[in-house]
């Protein structure tokens, strides 16, 4: 059983007030201290989303959802409880399990936890569970009206690992004649240059030269540098990927790990584009 660890911020925020009011809990009278406990509200509306790169079927990950006390140290424990709201598309034991529905800030102590196991091996990356929390209560400390709920999005990527120095070969080479036609098509070809893929986030990559050759080679210009991800062997590019002039490039295609080649389809709107298939030196 694998168990990896990450820290997903919440915050419980307390504004001092000159008044103090009481509020009523079944079957006791509790008098709020005018404090009052919320979630981030920056990761509200959307939500927090955490990527957990899968690795085997048996895997688990542990969320620590870190709760402050914003301002001075309570003299007195506050325990936050919190529950699952019906509109949550994580289902608990497939998706999910939380050890405990409450945690506790110590008194004089401003940070706690709150853990939520992920069943990562049980996640499909086609999948998009939400878990949707909210705050019930917190020792007398008032919740939010607005920031007492937040939606925590599990989602799941395959190991990737495609970052290293690729030959170019091109199946399809099409020369673009500038308004988004072909002035020349060539098959089979390769300019013998290579191209350096680096890793620049969970499964996203940086294109030392995302026209693979074309633009250094016979336009003798800049090579354009881009992203693309990579989730389980389906490639993407970055909608941001322009060379300098502005022109917008789209790149799509398939990863094969087991004999490190990736094969790409792409095209601007200069009328280049073309199939490449780069080899891992």
């Amino acid at each position: 059983m694998m168990k990896r660890y990450k820290l997903i911020y919440a915050f419980v925020a307390l504004t001092s007030l000159l008044t103090t009011a009481c509020f009523d809990d079944p079957g006791l009278d509790t008098t709020w201290n005018g404090s009052e406990i919320e979630f981030n509200a920056s990761n509200l509306p959307t939500g927090l989303t955490e990527n957990f790169v899968r690795i085997s079927d048996d895997q688990t990950d542990m969320a620590e959802i870190q709760v402050n006390l914003v301002g001075t140290a309570l003299n007195n424990d506050v325990t936050v409880n919190v529950e699952v709201d019906p509109s949550s598309t994580a289902i608990a034991g497939v998706h999910y399990n939380l050890p405990s529905q409450s945690m506790t800030i110590p008194a004089g102590e401003v940070v706690g936890t709150f853990n939520v196991e992920v069943l990562t091996g049980n996640i499909s990356p086609d999948e998009e569970p939400d878990l949707v929390l909210n705050i019930t209560d917190a020792s007398g400390v008032k919740v939010s009206a607005n920031y007492g709920s937040m939606t925590y999005k599990m989602r799941v990527i395959c190991d990737s690992d495609l970052a290293g120095t690729y030959a170019v070969v091109w199946d399809v080479l099409i020369v673009g004649d500038g308004s988004g036609g072909a002035s020349q098509t060539l098959t089979n070809y390769s300019f013998g240059n290579t191209i350096e893929i680096a890793e620049a986030g969970v499964g996203i990559y940086q294109l030392s030269d995302m026209s693979f050759g074309l633009y250094p080679g016979p336009y003798e210009d800049t090579a354009p540098t881009g992203k693309i991800s990579d989730n389980c062997n389906v490639i993407t590019g970055d909608p941001s990927n322009t060379d300098r002039y502005g022109d917008p490039f789209t790149i799509n295609g398939t990863s094969d790990p087991d004999n490190g080649t990736i094969r790409l389809i792409w095209s601007n709107t200069y009328g280049d584009g073309g199939t490449v298939v780069l080899t891992k030196q």
